[in-house]
């Protein structure tokens, strides 16, 4: 909220202005790129640094936690972005960028100088696998929320602006090509808050609709803030696609928990945010596998966004994605074939950004990926479908 903060804002705003504007039009394929979302974790380096090198991955889309970028106000610790963005461009692939507020959101944003206001839910078992939890989500409505966040994206663009890598050409903001959508989140960069139910077990979780009603939450509210965080996004990143992460069902508070379609809510912010941007807006969904995909994202895909997906982690961040099998089972895929197939199911269903799981870029898997990657740079522009098959 000091001036050095707001000056930020308008320095990253002048720095985009610098920057040759172009828009992503058209429905050209943006290809594989590796979901990273551990870069700060050394445990994970092995996984990453073999899934760039494949033939068959054309990007790295990481996913950071405010609070690891922005641990005091003003002050960012870039070095595992630096690295990782290193790492791909001196590969000649491109970059996508996210990242999760929530229950990663820094805790200075609640202290006397900040008083960013928050709800506190009980967990039987919160994001994170842990029994018994208390978390605080920040409400996003809040002034000097918004004020936080867009200082901490502008910083984030004008950082990108000025990184460089020996040998390759242009900055690491040229490599960008996708920006997600984000400021609205439980423990991920997804448009999503805590609608749990309550209970009487020995955790006595939270009734997250009470929470929300005390702390006066309204969609109206709502409505005002993402319109708020995405044109901080857009702001910071005139010329890049923007992908808005969508929950299929019980996203956002306020929705029919026996609905098989989202919240009202998140449909609302689907809708502007698609009429907002047009064709640099790209509705994504991030449990793609080879069973039921959600018909919202390809009718999002039929009014003139892009179509992204991103592949499940059913089996874990060391296992990566696996297949669902009759009547629901989630396993690993039995056949290489089946795994196949569920890429070939987000790009018949329109998808031309497709995140893959490390883990899976293994020797065994490469045929698969190999055979996916030709179908979607291959494939012709065309409305659309959803085969919910199995």
């Amino acid at each position: 909220m000091n001036m050095f903060r707001s000056l930020s804002i308008l320095l990253a705003g002048l720095l985009a202005m610098a920057t040759p504007a172009r828009p992503a039009g058209g429905d050209e394929p943006l290809g594989f790129y590796v979901f990273m979302n551990h870069i700060a974790l050394p445990t994970f380096d092995d996984f990453y640094a073999v899934a760039l090198s494949k033939p068959y991955v054309d990007g790295a889309a990481m996913e950071m936690e405010w609070s690891a970028l922005e641990p005091r106000p003003g002050e960012f610790d870039w070095s595992h972005l630096d690295r990782w963005a290193k790492t791909t461009l001196a590969l000649h692939k491109k970059l996508s960028i996210g990242v999760s507020a929530g229950i990663f959101s820094p805790p200075w944003l609640f202290d006397a100088s900040h008083d960013v206001p928050y709800a506190g839910f009980h967990f039987n078992r919160n994001a994170r696998g842990m029994a018994c939890a208390d978390i605080v989500l920040p409400l996003p409505w809040s002034a000097a929320y918004l004020h936080e966040y867009a200082a901490m994206m502008s910083a984030l663009s004008r950082h990108l602006h000025e990184l460089t890598v020996p040998g390759h050409p242009g900055t690491a903001y040229q490599a960008v090509t996708v920006v997600k959508l984000s400021g609205i989140n439980l423990n991920s960069s997804e448009l999503q808050l805590d609608t749990t139910a309550p209970d009487d077990g020995p955790c006595r979780q939270s009734d997250a609709a009470a929470v929300w009603a005390m702390a006066e939450f309204t969609p109206d509210k709502m409505m005002k803030a993402w319109a708020a965080l995405s044109e901080a996004t857009d702001v910071a990143f005139p010329d890049k696609i923007l992908s808005l992460q969508i929950i299929h069902r019980n996203g956002l508070p306020g929705g029919d928990r026996r609905a098989t379609k989202p919240d009202p809510l998140t449909q609302r912010i689907l809708e502007n945010t698609v009429a907002a941007y047009g064709h640099r807006a790209m509705v994504q969904w991030n449990a793609l596998s080879q069973f039921v995909l959600p018909p919202e994202i390809a009718q999002a895909g039929g009014r003139g966004a892009r179509v992204g997906w991103q592949m499940n982690g059913f089996l874990g961040p060391r296992g990566g994605s696996g297949c669902v099998y009759p009547p629901f089972v989630l396993a690993p895929c039995k056949t290489m074939a089946d795994f196949q197939s569920i890429m070939d199911k987000g790009t018949e269903a329109g998808g031309r950004y497709i995140e893959i799981q490390a883990p899976n870029t293994t020797d065994n898997h490469d045929p698969a990926f190999e055979a996916a990657h030709t179908k979607i740079w291959r494939r012709k522009s065309a409305p659309p479908q959803v085969d919910n098959s199995p």
